[in-house]
């Protein structure tokens, strides 16, 4: 079994501990942000963690109006120039804390009065010595392949939101994400031994490029899985907004490009279905993963989850880490040593 299978393993676990153990902190965290009377929530991440900020920016934005921008540490860094994020918040996402990059931008941000709050697995990073407050994941030691800290990250950016918006439904549904991320770990892996799951897996096999589509609070979802696809399995692969999916990238809906949907229940899975839709003439091979409302279409992994619709990239995200693992293998490489990468990137 690979390190990145145990850890997909362990992530019920960690997200039940990251809530329970990091309650205070969160409530720490929104007390920070309203009394900066914050008008404006600037990310800074890379990565695996930027998707994660893609997700707070899709929650702060419909829930609470609150812009989301994200930190271009380049305007540090290389430009040497600082962004006057008046009335602003940062919020740094980092598994390692030890990015340069985002670093700088939170240094930078630090020495102009801008209140930090950094969401990092190591608790002893420079990124955590530099904020205000730290919300730690608690996902401990991981592969290069970052999984159970993603998710992690996921669930105490949702806490937050639903914190700061004092949002009941979101409150109470992250009650419920352990255990439904634990079933959708349970029926991406059966899904995947056989059927459409193995088909897709083949198809994974046999390609040299894949796309991977959602939206709105999905949209960091299908980045993520792309992502995961791309440096496992080396195998090129796009993750894309529905709706840019219809400006231009739909030339790429062909028989040789499997297409992967991220479907949740709800207003945005009719944006997915018109992305499907126009793929479709072409010739492009679909998978679907997703909620009820798409139970027994072809080659779907209808997961069932009982979440509401902000918190379902935490269900859907578990089964696209599983396919990334599985079509790694299947090709013939070590999806815990990915070719050209380390566990800290340093990026300037």
């Amino acid at each position: 079994m690979s390190r990145m299978l145990e850890e997909i393993d362990q992530q019920p676990a960690v997200l039940e501990r990251a809530l329970r153990e990091g309650a205070g902190q969160i409530e720490e965290a929104v007390e920070l942000i309203r009394r900066a009377g914050a008008e404006m929530i600037v990310i800074a991440a890379r990565g695996s963690s930027a998707y994660a900020g893609t997700y707070f920016r899709s929650l702060a934005e419909t829930i609470l109006g609150v812009p989301v921008l994200r930190a271009a540490p380049v305007v540090r860094t290389t430009y040497n120039r600082s962004v006057a994020w008046r009335g602003a918040v940062m919020i740094a996402i980092s598994q390692s804390g030890q990015g340069p990059d985002i670093l700088a931008v939170v240094e930078d941000a630090a020495d102009a009065g801008i209140p930090v709050i950094a969401i990092v697995n190591d608790e002893d990073s420079p990124l955590a010595a530099a904020a205000d407050v730290v919300v730690p994941c608690r996902a401990g030691p991981e592969a290069i392949t970052a999984t159970k800290s993603y998710t992690a990250e996921l669930v105490l950016l949702a806490a937050l939101a639903a914190g700061w918006a004092r949002d009941e439904e979101l409150l109470r549904g992250l009650e419920a994400v352990p255990s439904a991320v634990a079933d959708a770990i349970e029926a991406g892996k059966k899904w995947l031994e056989a059927g459409a799951g193995a088909e897709l897996i083949g198809a994974l096999t046999d390609c040299d490029r894949a796309t991977v589509i959602s939206r709105g609070r999905n949209l960091g979802t299908a980045r993520e899985v792309a992502l995961k696809i791309t440096e496992t399995g080396g195998v090129f692969t796009a993750g894309l907004s529905a709706a840019d999916f219809l400006h231009g990238q739909v030339v790429l809906a062909t028989p040789e490009v499997p297409l992967l949907a991220l479907r949740p229940d709800g207003p945005i899975g009719a944006s997915v279905d018109r992305a499907l839709e126009a793929a479709a003439p072409y010739g492009a091979r679909q998978w679907l993963i997703g909620g009820r409302e798409m139970a027994g279409r072809a080659r779907m992994l209808d997961l069932a989850y009982d979440l509401p619709e902000s918190l379902s990239p935490l269900a859907l995200v578990v089964p696209g880490q599983l396919v990334a693992e599985k079509a790694a293998l299947a090709r013939g490489r070590d999806p815990d040593r990915p070719n050209g990468l380390v566990k800290v990137i340093r990026t300037y």
